[in-house]
């Protein structure tokens, strides 16, 4: 009654699922109650599955960077034919014949930038693929969308194309969504259409794939669903219960194997099942926590909290990445704020900044002062495969500030940035 009543306000979704069972509950009563689907109709939604909930529904091409060129086309004929001209020698899954299509999708499938976004018409699939890689600390998300609609709406279809392998008469309908390159003047239609691929890849058959195409607008896809009959749902996945549903999936048979049938996929279901499910409680190797520093006159230090004995570790288990240097003449027009970001965290020497990789990394290791000038350290600071560790030079004492000298003298060229 929720879900019908939710439809005819046009407010459908998103709804929350905390289990398989109820996952595939929510489904089934949105494909009979929203998406009308009949119970025996062999026809059904799409899903695409979300490591983050947050995430939009905009394809590679229109992300990651992309979207920064003036002319966006011009860059995906470069990439379409860099990626064509390359890849025969690369696999021997490609038909000789391959058209346009089956091209486009391969590139998809192997991670190339396209208009592509992914679907699966297999439920539990695009579940899977919602918590495969989330540690449970975010929420994760299943769309769901009936194509069909999605087609009615905007080529006048309720059908689902296979383009290239169907009619000509269908191809038509959606080849102004792939010109076969983008000569001056050609342009594309703004919304997205569904398209079935042919199976020409082992991993597209497995995954059960299914496509929508953008066009030029790269939110079309969202604009939809505030249509007074959207043809979208969002059932979102609590974090909580990420690690719980992972078994479920992996109980019923949905794994890396599943979902890619090669030796790598067979390699990672193998680690996964076997691997410790028993995690360590956080405060486990922990010895050093933050307070106002002692040698820094209002800053932050690092302190022990229990006693340290000399060549221990004192981060085991940070995941700190490798320390980059940046020339001051780099960040010096930025505002004040910014600036004291790195005279605050950064190791400096003369006009180069050590720095975390993105300062929403900073770890406790960051916050360790150098000792007042005449004082010696009780940490030192060592290169161990271009990453950098401490070690305590003498016993520490519980509640004694860490302090270490710097000196990156040596620091490996590849950290130079």
């Amino acid at each position: 009654m929720l879900i019908q009543m939710r439809a005819q306000k046009g407010l459908l979704g998103p709804f929350r699922a905390t289990s398989v069972s109820e996952f595939l509950k929510i489904v089934e009563e949105v494909r009979r109650a929203h998406f009308h689907f009949k119970p025996k109709e062999v026809w059904g939604p799409w899903f695409r599955g979300h490591q983050k909930a947050h995430w939009g529904l905009s394809p590679k091409l229109y992300r990651g960077g992309y979207d920064a060129f003036d002319k966006l086309s011009v860059v995906e004929n470069e990439i379409r034919e860099e990626f064509i001209v390359r890849a025969h020698s690369l696999s021997n899954e490609i038909p000789s014949n391959a058209n346009k299509w089956e091209w486009y999708s391969l590139m998809q499938h192997h991670g190339a930038p396209t208009r592509l976004l992914d679907w699966t018409d297999g439920s539990l699939l695009g579940l899977y693929f919602a918590v495969k890689d989330n540690p449970g600390i975010y929420d994760a998300a299943v769309w769901m969308l009936d194509p069909y609609k999605l087609n009615e709406a905007i080529i006048h279809v309720d059908a689902v194309i296979a383009p290239g392998v169907c009619s000509a008469k269908d191809n038509l309908l959606v080849d102004p969504w792939l010109p076969d390159d983008f000569k001056k003047g050609t342009k594309l239609r703004r919304s997205p259409v569904a398209i079935i691929p042919a199976h020409i890849a082992r991993r597209i058959s497995s995954q059960r794939s299914c496509f929508t195409i953008h066009g030029a607008d790269k939110d079309g896809l969202e604009k939809l669903s505030t249509l007074r009959r959207p043809c979208l749902v969002k059932i979102v996945i609590p974090g909580r219960n990420v690690q719980e549903i992972q078994k479920e999936l992996e109980a019923g048979g949905i794994d890396e194997a599943t979902i890619f049938p090669d030796l790598d996929g067979l390699g990672r279901c193998v680690s996964a099942r076997w691997k410790p499910h028993r995690h360590k409680l956080p405060h486990v190797g922990v010895c050093t926590r933050l307070r106002p520093s002692q040698v820094h006159q209002g800053g932050v230090g690092v302190f022990a909290i229990k006693n340290v004995r000399k060549g221990e570790p004192i981060f085991p288990g940070d995941a700190e990445e490798a320390i980059q240097w940046v020339e001051k003449a780099s960040f010096k027009n930025e505002s004040r704020s910014v600036r004291k970001l790195y005279n605050d965290f950064a190791v400096i020497k003369g006009s180069r900044y050590g720095c975390p990789l993105n300062f929403n990394q900073l770890t406790p290791a960051w916050y360790i002062n150098e000792p007042r000038k005449g004082q010696r350290p009780n940490v030192r600071c060592e290169t161990v495969q271009a990453e950098y560790e401490f070690y305590a030079l003498r016993n520490i004492k519980a509640g004694e500030e860490l302090t270490v000298i710097y000196d990156y003298s040596d620091a490996p060229p590849t950290l130079n940035r």
